[in-house]
């Protein structure tokens, strides 16, 4: 009984490290390095700290919460319509931007494995994505898995070079880039949509969701890094958007490169799949749309955006994290001040302030993210 119980909290935290860990690991080491690391670092202290908190008060609510556990569901619930439906668009809207990030990511590697253009790299994993989204193959449900298999192995890949490492790339840092890192670290670091999963997943230990919550927030950490001290130290200036061009350059290894970029588009093919899915499956049954049309509006949007031109992967990046994900977190903030308001009981001791303190500081990201232009 006990081994089961301990399984469940173990798959609970695992839910959310392979939900967090994905396309945002192979940004980091590029911010790093343009802001400088030790800036980088203490950025990257803060944020995972503040996105532990909020994801810590989303478990609260999740907990104190009889049904509606999506979270657009949540917001009308504990808040009003009005924050309902900006929460609808910020879920909707931010959902094709980590679409559109899948889709510039799957070009670079594969035109990194074929020697094509980027763009045509992109038009080709457009296709086979919007195939996938339509079929939805038995591998679905069993990605966040092998995304995070694919990324240990990655890690542990790219630590293996330690000998490698010259520790001059760890110098300097830049001022004028120090907002740089902001979008893609937040970006990388949360994973709050499958808080209401891992609650079912613990079953009768539902106590134990801030204890898994914590782990599952801090591992992906840990795991990033590992992986930024190898890259950056590697490669220095060399370092690509995409971390795996700069690492083989530098190793002038044709075998890292077609090894680093096959992992990554692995990586890169299960979350996209899981995440058009889940945006088809939104417009379907949130939002009633017809099978087709939201099947179309999933695949589609993303493409036609970067068809407008936003190829940029950093700055792409660092917008979803730091304006629609830091919507997403605020309303976390407003929902757990409520609700602590409004239901008594045992909390995670806060001063009101900081959610003040918070709220100012990711809108603040949100708006130098927007004019930074990274």
């Amino acid at each position: 009984m006990a081994e089961n119980k301990n399984g469940n909290f173990w798959l609970a935290v695992f839910s959310l490290v392979g939900t967090t860990v994905g396309a945002g690991i192979f940004g980091l080491p590029y911010v790093f390095f343009k802001a400088g690391f030790f800036l980088g670092l203490a950025e990257f202290t803060i944020i995972v700290a503040m996105v532990l908190l909020i994801q810590e008060m989303l478990g609260e609510v999740v907990l104190r919460t009889e049904d509606r556990k999506r979270f657009v569901g949540l917001a009308e619930k504990h808040l009003n319509r009005f924050w309902s439906n900006l929460t609808a668009v910020s879920v909707l809207t931010g959902s094709a931007g980590i679409l559109l990030i899948y889709l510039i990511l799957g070009g670079i590697f594969i035109s990194e494995l074929t020697g094509l253009s980027a763009f045509y790299g992109s038009a080709i994993f457009f296709i086979v994505l919007l195939f996938a989204i339509l079929v939805k193959p038995k591998i679905f449900g069993r990605t966040e898995f092998y995304i995070g298999l694919a990324v240990i192995f990655l890690v542990l890949a790219s630590f293996s070079g330690f000998k490698y490492v010259d520790f001059s790339n760890f110098a300097g840092f830049d001022l004028k880039n120090f907002v740089v890192p902001y979008g893609v670290i937040f970006f990388a670091v949360i994973g709050f949509s499958v808080i209401p999963k891992m609650e079912d997943l613990l079953a009768g230990e539902k106590r134990r969701l801030p204890k898994a919550i914590k782990y599952g927030t801090l591992i992906p950490a840990v795991i990033y890094l590992v992986f930024i001290f190898a890259v950056l130290g590697i490669s220095g200036r060399l370092v690509s958007p995409d971390a795996v061009l700069g690492f083989a350059k530098a190793l002038n290894s044709k075998t890292v490169m077609f090894c680093g970029a096959l992992l990554g588009l692995l990586v890169v093919s299960g979350a996209a799949l899981s995440d058009g899915i889940y945006l088809k499956e939104t417009l379907r049954y949130d939002f009633r749309l017809g099978e087709n049309s939201s099947w179309l509006i999933a695949g589609a949007v993303p493409f036609v955006l970067f068809l407008l031109g936003a190829r940029n992967l950093i700055h792409v990046i660092g917008i979803v994290g730091a304006l629609f994900f830091g919507f997403q977190a605020i309303v976390i903030l407003m929902i757990h001040k409520k609700m602590r308001r409004r239901e008594p009981g045992r909390y995670l001791r806060l001063p009101a302030a900081l959610y003040y303190i918070i709220g100012v500081l990711v809108s603040l990201g949100a708006v130098f993210e927007i004019f930074s232009g990274s």
